[in-house]
């Protein structure tokens, strides 16, 4: 299907939809790195899997999907997260890496970005797609700064952020997981500058303000429990 606004629209994911996310996510990636076998055993492990992490973030995260109007199948998605600095993170599980060691001094906001894939079915312009669903994934931790923006990343993604000129540090040695050379990242918020600003223009929608005040009151909400803690 070619990508026009009239194949396609941007939306939201209900959590209700999650197993229908995961199935796209773990079939288009499969067929990306063109895997001739995917044994029903091996789909099962990996659905179970992934769905454990999505319904424990779901209730902090945004999901932005994009579906065909014609069926209302999701073509793309991709997640972002406010973390709360407790739950255990996937990143963490992967590479063995400690809460300390993301808990950078002087940070207010920690966020997990993740579920970023786009169906090889698209034909056209890409680029607009992959625009619009990294500004939206961003927006949130641009304009609550003081963040950082966590993430397990495909090789290839971080040399594609390089390319919209957002940078990121690699923490550790990359590892293969689901079929893919990825590397454990983070961007400071402060780098999403550029990226955000170029794209303003053509990208920020009312929705974008709605997500932001949608974080704002998760962040009231976390610095309450642990005062109440303290």
């Amino acid at each position: 299907m070619n990508w026009t606004s009239e194949n396609y629209y941007f939306t939201k994911l209900n959590k209700s939809e999650l197993p229908e996310l995961i199935h796209f996510y773990l079939v288009t990636t499969r067929e990306h790195y063109k895997l001739d076998s995917y044994s029903e055993e091996a789909y099962k492990f990996d659905f179970e899997s992934l769905m454990g992490e999505d319904q424990i973030f779901f209730d902090c995260s945004i999901y932005y999907v994009l579906r065909s109007k014609l069926h209302n199948s999701i073509y793309a998605c991709i997640r972002i997260t406010f973390w709360d600095k407790e739950t255990s993170l996937p990143i963490q599980k992967l590479f063995d890496i400690e809460t300390e060691s993301l808990l950078i001094p002087h940070v207010t906001n920690f966020w997990h970005i993740g579920r970023f894939v786009i169906s090889g079915k698209i034909v056209g312009n890409r680029i607009n797609i992959l625009k619009k669903m990294l500004f939206d994934a961003f927006y949130g931790p641009h304009c609550l700064g003081s963040g950082l923006v966590i993430a397990e990343c495909d090789r290839k993604v971080v040399n594609t952020l390089r390319k919209l000129e957002i940078e990121s540090y690699q923490l550790g040695d990359p590892i293969i997981y689901l079929y893919s050379e990825t590397l454990p990242i983070y961007i400071k918020s402060e780098w999403l500058e550029a990226f955000i600003e170029k794209n303003k223009y053509s990208q920020l929608s009312v929705g974008n303000n709605v997500d932001i005040q949608k974080f704002v009151e998760m962040s009231n909400r976390m610095l309450l429990r642990s005062k109440n803690i303290e």
